[in-house]
């Protein structure tokens, strides 16, 4: 039975299409894994599937879809933070996030840094550096979904990417 998940928030179609075209053509560029476009609201969260969906419904009833703004792009030695996108931490995420945290009793020890990475990949800085100068990135994007996501069925981390799996979507109401 699966127990660990992680709490996404997706893109609308246009947004999600086009951070999808930049993380395919990073992973081509540089051998490494297509995912989909997400901030992770959540991550790394042990609880049972039915318990949490129930959170999500709760937490996000009646929500409409929302804009989140980019401070800038960054890039980490963070496998999962290589290169990514900064986002504002506004007022929406901060409470979509201690609400879930609080619900799921998930005692997070790390400050809430909301970002959508484009690409998985170990690589020099002077490389990420250099696919941080040639992106060209919007400034605002749409958030029009939740999902509910969870590794290879089996697998005890999330370092397996192409094997995610999304086992549950939440539309927000437009």
């Amino acid at each position: 039975m699966d127990n660990l998940f992680s709490i996404w928030l997706i893109p609308d179609e246009k947004d999600e299409k086009e951070l999808a075209k930049i993380i395919e053509d990073l992973a081509e560029r540089y051998n490494s894994p297509v995912f989909i476009p997400h901030l992770t609201l959540l991550g790394n969260t042990m609880i049972n599937f039915e318990d949490l969906k129930s959170i999500v419904d709760e937490v996000f009833e009646d929500k409409k879809p929302f804009t989140i703004k980019k401070t800038r792009l960054n890039q980490s030695e963070q496998f999962f933070k290589t290169v990514f996108i900064e986002f504002e931490l506004d007022e929406n995420l901060k409470n979509f996030f201690e609400l879930l945290s609080i619900k799921a009793d998930k005692r997070n020890t790390e400050k809430f840094k909301p970002h959508i990475s484009l690409i998985y990949k170990i690589m020099p800085k002077d490389e990420k550096l250099r696919i941080i100068k040639n992106l060209d990135v919007k400034s605002n994007f749409t958030i029009n979904c939740v999902y509910i996501n969870a590794p290879k069925q089996g697998d005890t981390d999330f370092l397996n990417v192409e094997e995610w799996r999304v086992l549950y979507k939440k539309s927000l109401n437009s």
